[in-house]
C-alpha cells in the first residue's frame, strides 16, 4: 500500500475559460479531492498562469491531471505535496509551534 497524498500544489497554465471557480468545480468533483485554492497570479491575451492547492485524503494526480487537461490547460510544474498516513499540521511560515 503506497502512502496517500494529502496536499499537491501545482502551477497551471490555462486559457481564460474554463475560470478558476470551473476549473475547481471539476477538480473537487473527484472524489480525493475535498478543497481546491486557486489563485490567479499572471494574466496575459490568451492564458491565465494559476497555482492550484489541493487537499484530500488520498489524492490521484493522474486524475487530476487528466481533468485539467481536458479543459485545455497544462501543468508546468509540481511545486509541493505532503504524503503520508499520518495526520500533518502545517506551521505557516514565520511562527512557531509556541506562537
Amino acid at each position: 500500500m503506497t502512502a496517500p497524498v494529502k496536499v499537491l500544489v501545482l502551477d497551471v497554465l490555462k486559457p481564460h475559460k474554463p475560470n478558476i471557480l470551473e476549473l475547481g468545480k471539476a477538480i473537487c468533483d473527484h472524489a480525493s479531492v475535498v478543497s481546491a485554492n486557486i489563485t490567479v497570479y499572471a494574466i496575459d491575451e490568451k492564458t491565465e498562469s494559476i497555482k492550484v492547492v489541493l487537499e484530500g485524503k488520498d489524492i490521484d494526480f493522474e486524475k487530476v491531471r487528466g481533468i485539467i487537461e481536458s479543459l485545455g490547460a497544462a501543468i508546468h510544474s509540481l511545486d509541493k505535496t505532503i504524503i503520508g498516513r499520518k495526520e500533518v499540521i502545517e506551521i505557516p511560515e514565520g511562527e512557531t509551534e509556541r506562537s
